[in-house]
């Protein structure tokens, strides 16, 4: 959210020096949504996919359905 908004912000100024605040407020916005997903997918996604790769899940019970509930 912050990287957006501080790009947005950016693209308003630059926009404003060349009288363009709309357009450059608009892709200001965009480029920053864009470089925020980024940025949160490889601080917080790509680590999280590594760690959960390199878990040793083989002694992990399987689930078994009890037919406790079952009428």
């Amino acid at each position: 959210m912050l990287t957006t908004a501080a790009l947005a912000a950016a693209g308003v100024f630059l926009g404003g020096l060349a009288d363009l605040r709309l357009i450059g407020g608009l892709a200001g916005g965009v480029l920053g949504t864009v470089l925020g997903f980024i940025l949160v997918w490889q601080r917080y996604v790509v680590p999280a996919n590594e760690e959960d790769r390199a878990r040793d899940y083989s002694r992990v019970r399987k689930f078994e359905d009890d037919d406790d509930d079952d009428w």
